[in-house]
């Protein structure tokens, strides 16, 4: 069996960022040998910083399917575009007329106020390599045009659990697969994916078990059972969803 997971609102606590309440079922997958894999819309930063918490050590995937990096944060296999691009982009996209507030605009201090992470943490989230984070300020109408203009451009625009991310034609769930080929090839069990939000529909899709987090703000995914694979909705948030559905896997495979 391999695990790809999402991090925010689906390991860690959408408020807290701990993992605390998945522990023991972390530490069960450890000792069945289950690798465990970081499938997020965090960065390379981020992820170094948080395997060692979570007392992985295992490939991970970063800012929404954009890279595959090793372990040890070096190789790196790029699926994404690089940020450069994203920002003279969206530069563009104002001077359109459509308004929203990205990650260069935040800087450390709004991120902190926008996500609740501490200075460190927001610091490690503003070194992005391959995504922006936008907080829209228009009206929905303009929303939805911002969206396909981006899309006009080569781009595209992913709903996360806090932001709008600008970002080049990727996506976890062909991520996923690539890192499977590249480093799981001899696992023959099932891949399980977990996520809470609508941009981990594409990986959840391509797992054979997929378990939709249920969401803080009471959002469901739609998402249901197939011929090839298996949905599961949990009752409860956040890592402790997590774990509920981790649990119910490892006692029917």
């Amino acid at each position: 069996m391999l695990v790809v997971t999402d991090l925010d609102g689906t390991l860690l606590d959408h408020h807290t960022y701990s993992h605390a309440p998945a522990t023991a079922a972390l530490a069960e997958l450890a000792r069945r040998n289950i690798p465990v894999v970081l499938n997020t819309s965090k960065t390379r930063t981020e992820l170094v910083q948080l395997l060692p918490a979570l007392q992985l050590n295992t490939p991970f995937i970063v800012e929404n399917g954009s890279a595959v990096y090793q372990a040890d944060g070096e190789a790196c296999q790029v699926l994404g575009v690089k940020r450069p691009v994203l920002l003279e982009t969206l530069d563009e996209a104002r001077r359109q007329g459509f308004e929203f507030r990205s990650y260069r605009d935040l800087r450390l201090d709004g991120v902190m106020a926008q996500t609740g992470l501490d200075r460190a943490a927001a610091k490690a989230s503003l070194d992005r390599e391959f995504t922006e984070p936008l907080v829209w300020r228009g009206t929905p109408e303009r929303r939805r045009e911002f969206i396909s203009w981006i899309q006009a451009q080569g781009l595209q625009c992913l709903e996360g659990g806090r932001f709008l991310h600008a970002m080049g034609r990727c996506d976890k769930g062909v991520a996923m697969q690539k890192l499977r080929e590249s480093y799981y090839p001899d696992i023959e069990g099932p891949v399980v994916a977990l996520g809470d939000s609508e941009n981990d529909l594409a990986m959840l899709k391509r797992a054979d078990i997929a378990v939709c987090i249920r969401s803080t703000s009471g959002r469901r995914l739609r998402l249901e059972s197939g011929p090839n694979n298996t949905v599961l909705h949990t009752l409860a948030c956040g890592p402790e969803g997590w774990a509920e559905a981790i649990s119910d896997i490892l006692q029917t495979n």
